[in-house]
């Protein structure tokens, strides 16, 4: 499996996971306008509520289609065993005796598939583990969490 896989893999997790979004955003904004949250006094704030999640939720979708985008634009570079890890880096890591893998993505962070039969996890810029693989190479340790990065792709 290559990354070109990976990320196609990863974009179709992107775009169910709008899907689903889009969806609860439909029943959201169906219980802030529906007959079941019509105002039963002036204490009564079941339709406002409704509301506001429903706001959220459309922020969250925005959110989740431009990282979508981004995903769709990401072209990861090739890495050999000699270079210094660094965006777009495909990580194999050994996690107290259990070897996992990274991707240092733009966007996507949190998503899980399984690569050559173990973990394969996205990072973002955001996470910390992102930022601290930055620059290491194969052999390098990790104190937190406590790893040694064994490949590079």
């Amino acid at each position: 499996m290559t990354k070109a896989d990976i990320i196609q893999i990863f974009t179709k997790q992107l775009e169910e996971k709008i899907s689903v979004m889009k969806s609860a955003l439909a029943d959201s904004e169906e219980s802030a306008s529906g007959e079941e949250t019509k105002s039963e006094g002036k204490y009564d704030t079941r339709a406002v509520e409704a509301s506001y999640l429903a706001q959220a939720q459309d922020e969250q979708i925005l959110l989740a289609e431009e990282g979508l985008r981004s995903f769709r634009r990401f072209d990861p570079p090739s890495y050999t065993a000699s270079d210094e890890i660094g965006p777009g880096a495909l990580v194999e890591t050994d996690e107290n005796g259990e070897i996992c893998f990274y991707l240092l993505a733009p966007a996507g962070g949190g998503l899980i598939t399984d690569f050559l039969g173990c973990e394969l996890t996205v990072i973002t810029p955001h996470s910390q583990l992102y930022q601290e693989l930055i620059g290491k190479k194969i052999g390098s340790t990790l104190e937190h969490p406590p790893l040694i990065v064994t490949g590079l792709e």
